[in-house]
């Protein structure tokens, strides 16, 4: 019998142990479930700012559409705004200013003479009769869980604290500055320089604020209105 020199034997290729593959397995279980975790964060992040801005531009376009006198149906030079409501969070109304009611707030001009260039006809609220020009409805259960704005006084009034019920942001030619108006809970309604819109996910862990100047301008953020 021929013998083999030990120097040609080769070893024979060494595969993997039951528990190496499992360490394997899980290690690349954990990742993945991290990869999915940081991809459903980053989705949530990227609605919830897709929806602040879908209100800071409607916003936009009240502003747009009032300063411009655009008609609505038969009425001619009305302001137009948008509407939020403690009662309703998910869902607030872009409207015209079309139905002239009592209690109007003085710092709305309305037009006595409605063929002077200036008349309006309604008072820079939403009432019973104004033109809705579209209702939005958030999905995914975002809501507007606070609104917010300074009295003529300085002092900061909130819904989520019940002292307010309704939001209006109104604007109109040819006044520059933005109409802001809010009910009371109490009942009543007072002037507000600033408003103050807070969006959040249904577990509130992120939010994002929507402010509005009384000269008009609109931003969105992660922090909180700047007061």
């Amino acid at each position: 019998m021929e013998s083999v020199s030990p120097h040609t034997l080769e070893k024979a290729p060494r595969g993997f142990t039951l528990v190496e593959m499992l360490v394997v397995l899980l290690i690349i279980a954990i990742i993945t479930t991290i990869a999915l975790i940081g991809q459903s964060t980053f989705n949530r992040t990227l609605l919830l700012t897709d929806t602040a801005y879908t209100i800071a531009l409607s916003i936009r376009e009240a502003q747009s559409l009032g300063l411009s006198s655009r008609r609505f149906d038969d009425i001619q030079n009305p302001g137009y705004g948008v509407r939020f409501s403690s009662a309703t969070p998910d869902t607030f109304i872009l409207f015209a200013d079309t139905a002239a009611t009592l209690g109007v707030p003085i710092n709305c001009p309305v037009g006595d003479d409605p063929d002077l260039p200036d008349a309006k006809p309604g008072n820079c609220l939403y009432d019973t009769g104004d033109g809705v020009v579209e209702t939005f409805t958030f999905g995914r259960g975002y809501t507007i869980t606070s609104f917010c704005g300074e009295d003529v006084s300085g002092v900061k009034r909130c819904s989520d604290t019940g002292y307010l019920e309704t939001l209006n942001i109104a604007f109109l030619r040819s006044d520059t500055e933005t109409v802001i108006n809010a009910e009371r809970a109490t009942g009543g309604w007072i002037e507000l320089t600033n408003a103050e819109l807070y969006l959040s996910e249904p577990d509130a862990e992120q939010s994002r604020s929507i402010c509005v100047s009384k000269v008009g301008q609109v931003s969105v953020s992660q922090d909180p209105c700047p007061s």
